[in-house]
């Protein structure tokens, strides 16, 4: 028979062991899905002319991805509507079911992207006529189909490296304009049409070590380099940078994160000088399996690196093509907090017209499409040289200045859609 005593230190252990189990329901009990941009459905956006760049993160043989597929038909047929050139960013394939961070069977290199999938979703993207440029990413390095492999890899996306530029004119055309050797890297003369130029530069190797040998990282590093350096060396035209490693993130990978690699104090000092001299409007990343969307990435980086940029640097991170992953807050980084974020299936567009970047993001909530939108400037003005830093930690539980209008919102996942 148990004493009376026993009776309340057991009594005692539960209420304590269900008082730390209450914040991990919590946690669990839904996804993040906040911004004040998502209260308002977003309108079209005006002009005809223009290139509408549509960013896939992490595609993979799900369900989700056909969703996505689906969902794209649509967006292109809107953009050839609308007179925009649609170009499709692909951004790193997920080849494993735990994602990029814990090692799976690889398929065979000629089959990676052979699956019913994303055969459909490169069908999509070609059926409506739209280029496909992409980058390997975390995957794509440890699978062998980066491109480096001696055995040619059929990709669904053209990769003509993991360092290139491909120039967007204001007719709409895009090219490939750069080409890199093992010792050095040359672009095309600058053109008077240029309407912005896309950077494409994967760092996985670098933020994975472990994916290849020293000497090809070496190889690699230099070449995006003199990439950077034959840029700087052009007058200066709008670009952006397109990367399956985001800058910084407010996911699982960003400084303070569970799994921190993404951050500017972990890029390569190169780069970290291309960011800080104002060389790009704005980064585009995946990775995360999420979405974000930031205005203005110094603050961020000002924590996370203690570095001021010359100009605002917009963010997107589009990785949840192939399926979301919601981050527990514990679990989170603390540097950044975005203007959009979604926890859920989907993928962002970058439209840039009439000097003006329109950033839209599509998010499959509840079994429908919701669509939320931000519009900047394509060239932003320079930023103060004296300016006040902002709070080295920001507040989780707050509104950004343009963010959500009634703070954080967790989603319940409640039954899946049919």
């Amino acid at each position: 028979m148990r004493s009376g005593l026993g009776l309340r230190l057991s009594r005692r252990t539960r209420s304590r062991a269900a008082a730390l189990l209450v914040p991990l329901v919590m946690v669990a009990a839904g996804c993040r899905h906040r911004g004040a941009a998502w209260a308002d459905p977003a309108g079209p956006v005006p002009g005809a002319a223009g290139v509408e760049i549509i960013v896939i993160g992490q595609a993979r043989e799900s369900r989700q991805t056909r969703q996505v597929a689906h969902a794209l038909e649509v967006v292109l047929a809107d953009a050839a509507a609308a007179g925009r050139t649609p170009i499709v960013a692909w951004l790193g394939t997920d080849l494993g079911r735990p994602g990029p961070d814990r090692a799976a069977p690889c398929p065979a290199p000629g089959a990676a992207h052979a699956g019913p999938v994303l055969t459909e979703l490169a069908r999509v993207i070609r059926s409506s006529g739209a280029g496909i440029w992409g980058l390997p990413g975390p995957d794509g390095w440890r699978c062998g189909t980066t491109g480096f492999e001696a055995r040619a890899t059929p990709l669904p996306y053209a990769q003509p490296g993991v360092a290139y530029v491909v120039r967007v004119s204001e007719a709409g055309e895009a090219a490939l304009v750069s080409s890199c050797d093992l010792d050095a890297c040359t672009i095309a003369p600058p053109a008077d049409d240029t309407l912005i130029e896309l950077v494409a530069l994967d760092f996985s190797f670098w933020h994975y070590p472990a994916l290849a040998g020293e000497d090809l990282s070496a190889a690699v590093l230099a070449q995006q380099a003199a990439l950077l350096d034959a840029l700087a060396a052009q007058p200066a035209r709008p670009r952006v940078l397109l990367s399956p490693i985001p800058v910084e993130s407010a996911g699982a990978h960003g400084v303070g994160g569970r799994l921190q690699r993404a951050g500017y104090r972990y890029l390569p000092k190169f780069v970290q000088e291309a960011l800080a001299d104002g060389l790009f409007v704005g980064v585009v990343g995946a990775l995360e399996r999420n979405l974000q969307v930031s205005e203005d990435l110094s603050n961020a980086i000002y924590r996370s690196a203690r570095t001021f940029v010359a100009k605002p640097i917009f963010e997107v991170v589009s990785g949840s093509a192939g399926g979301a992953k919601p981050t527990p807050r514990t679990s989170r980084g603390d540097t950044l907090l975005p203007d959009l974020e979604s926890e859920h299936v989907g993928f962002a567009r970058v439209i840039v017209a009439d000097e003006r970047v329109y950033l839209r993001v599509h998010a499959r909530v509840a079994g429908r499409w919701r669509v939320a939108g931000i519009e900047l400037p394509l060239v932003p003005a320079p930023l103060p040289n004296l300016r006040e830093p902002p709070t080295i930690q920001p507040c989780h539980s707050c509104d950004p200045t343009r963010g959500a209008a009634d703070g954080d919102v967790d989603i319940p996942r409640g039954p899946r859609p049919r």
